[in-house]
């Protein structure tokens, strides 16, 4: 890692220009992916899940105390909190209640729907792959991280109403992909 004046002058300028964000983004990229990847064994929900964790970076920076902790602290903080929301949201690892039982137990889903699953996933990803750049990062911000429109114009530096007909018009794509090949759409 890097030391700690070294930290704080990245963080005192990545908290006031784009140039210092993006020589952080530089620095830590390789050991976020590394860990976010290690984590997830999924190179594309690593990827995924490595761009919302710049992203809450970029959009918390304000909240950050370097008194609290250091820099890089805070940054795998996020990190792993967004791998335990990935985790969370798909159901794949079952959290009791702390005041309970600090036991964590892993979900037993049906040998077949995780085989269905898969193959609609692997047809989902190939689907994606064939949109736009600028469709693929509307889409993964509005239903992997959750953003509403308003959010990912801002982000994006677009019109809301221009996010919502990207994400109509890439929607409508998917559907044909997917219905193409052949894949139940239930929507």
């Amino acid at each position: 890692m890097m030391a700690l004046s070294e930290e704080k002058t990245l963080f005192a300028g990545a908290n006031s220009d784009d140039s210092s964000f993006i020589e952080l983004y530089d620095y830590y990229f390789p050991k976020i992916y590394n860990y976010v990847h290690y984590r997830v064994a999924d190179f594309h929900a690593a990827e995924d899940l490595v761009s919302l964790v710049f992203e809450k970076i970029f959009t918390r920076f304000e909240s950050y105390r370097p008194e609290k902790a250091p820099l890089s602290a805070w940054i795998f903080s996020i990190a792993r909190n967004t791998i335990t929301d990935y985790y969370r949201r798909r159901g794949l690892i079952h959290f009791d209640s702390l005041d309970t039982s600090a036991e964590v137990t892993t979900a037993d889903p049906d040998p077949g729907d995780v085989v269905c699953f898969n193959e609609v996933q692997q047809h989902l990803i190939k689907a994606l792959s064939s949109l736009k750049q600028r469709e693929r990062e509307v889409i993964a911000l509005k239903f992997w991280s959750g953003l509403s429109n308003s959010d990912i114009a801002n982000l994006v530096g677009i019109s809301e109403s221009n996010t919502g007909v990207i994400i109509f018009r890439a929607m409508r794509h998917l559907r044909t992909i997917l219905e193409s090949q052949g894949v139940s759409i239930n929507a």
